[in-house]
């Protein structure tokens, strides 16, 4: 399974550098958080590439690496299942059919961003081997799950991070500095639950 993942606007970012440490703290996370075949490694620019055993693995790289960007940037991402080829162990540069597969996922994701009534649209995966209604229910709970991400507050979208990565509410109540009451409130209220759920079930993607 192949990942390409990148750094939306990245261009007219104010702190490049700042940004680019972030990216390559997060693309480090996830290597060392996610089951992976290849780790990931940022290629060209604010771009990263990654191979995963799973889909699953390679979403559950890409929920670190955009929630540890939150709220400095966020990220695009293409998802592509076939077989895979090196052609750079060093710099991490693959090619084949998974990857041709994930470039045009984030084509698509980037596509439909632009359009207003999926403007949310961060994540898209190709499989052209894969049964269609098995990609139509993977890309439909993606387009819900970024919808979901996309419309939280800074504030809910620093929450849903701390607790994907397993912190108690407290500690993420101090961390964005609001009482543990106010956090449970918004994972309520804003999904953070839902999305913490769907994100768990998508992570088990085989």
């Amino acid at each position: 399974m192949a990942l390409i993942g990148d750094i939306v606007e990245s261009r007219t970012h104010r702190e490049r550098q700042a940004l680019h440490d972030a990216f390559e703290a997060a693309v480090a996370r996830a290597n060392a958080e996610v089951p992976i075949d290849d780790p990931a490694v940022i290629t060209v620019g604010d771009e990263f590439q990654g191979v995963y055993p799973t889909l699953g693995a390679a979403l559950r790289a890409s929920f670190v690496v955009r929630t540890e960007l939150f709220p400095r940037a966020d990220v695009r991402f293409g998802l592509g299942r076939g077989a895979v080829t090196t052609l750079d162990p060093v710099r991490g540069i693959h090619d084949g059919p998974a990857y041709w597969a994930a470039r045009e996922a984030i084509t698509v994701a980037e596509d439909r961003a632009q359009r207003a009534q999926t403007r949310t649209s961060r994540t898209a995966y190709v499989a052209p081997d894969e049964a269609p209604a098995t990609v139509a229910a993977v890309r439909a709970a993606l387009d819900c799950l970024d919808f979901m991400v996309g419309s939280m507050s800074t504030t809910s979208r620093e929450i849903l991070g701390g607790l994907m990565h397993g912190h108690a509410q407290h500690d993420v109540a101090d961390r964005v500095g609001i009482s543990p009451s106010a956090v449970s409130q918004r994972v309520r209220r804003d999904g953070i639950g839902v999305a913490l759920e769907a994100m768990t079930t998508l992570g088990d993607l085989p």
